[in-house]
């Protein structure tokens, strides 16, 4: 893991471009939100090693109410250019990598269910419940596409915190109306917000009804 100061630039242009269409990511980046780490090969296991300690130390530290949003993004230098249906194999193969070393010393998140085919699911690392959004040079929605391999970590109990607030379906209109007019449509993963497993959604590519996910919780 490193503190790439060039990679952090390109996340800042990437977040704070026209055609990002996340506006909770990108107020997240303008007020000090966004707890950034680059790193060197996306999906093996050194970098699940690390991703572990440096997310336990992010759940350790940040204080979740003191910005409206807040959220861990990680960066790979590579592979680059890689296919939506490679970038999810990626994907699971890094968070089945963090998720093994996570798991020898802290326990599934509270009230979530770590089977990745249930509706209660959520991603857990130190503990807490993660939403995971994955993001690639070549994604379908041109929302997506940062110069290199991204995920970000957002807590649910941030979500559940922007909903008591009043302020998510607010939040989620802005944003389905920006990607309509970046893209003409609305994201397809959108729709089945909180119908069907959040798991289906990490990658962004939109997947046939008999999708399993290959993530196997140690618990």
């Amino acid at each position: 893991m490193t503190v790439d100061v060039s990679a952090a630039t390109e996340v800042g242009q990437f977040l704070l471009g026209d055609s990002f269409a996340c506006l909770a990511g990108r107020s997240a980046w303008r007020q000090g939100g966004i707890t950034h780490r680059h790193y060197t090969w996306f999906g093996d296991d050194t970098t699940g090693e690390q991703m572990a300690a440096d997310l336990q130390a992010y759940v350790k530290a940040v204080d979740w109410a003191a910005k409206p949003f807040t959220s861990f993004v990680a960066t790979f230098s590579g592979p680059l250019n890689l296919s939506e249906t490679e970038f999810e194999q990626h994907l699971w193969q890094q968070l089945q990598a963090l998720h093994d070393h996570d798991s020898r010393t802290h326990s599934w998140a509270e009230g979530y269910d770590p089977d990745p085919s249930s509706g209660a699911f959520a991603y857990s690392v130190a503990g807490h419940p993660f939403f995971v959004i994955g993001l690639h040079e070549t994604h379908s929605r041109v929302g997506r596409r940062p110069p290199f391999p991204m995920l970000a970590f957002n807590s649910h109990h941030q979500f559940d915190r922007i909903k008591a607030a009043g302020l998510w379906d607010r939040l989620a209109e802005k944003i389905r109306k920006q990607d309509i007019e970046l893209q003409g449509s609305i994201n397809p993963n959108l729709l089945e917000y909180e119908k069907l497993s959040e798991a289906r959604r990490y990658s962004g590519r939109p997947k046939p009804a008999d999708w399993a996910c290959p993530f196997s919780a140690r618990v």
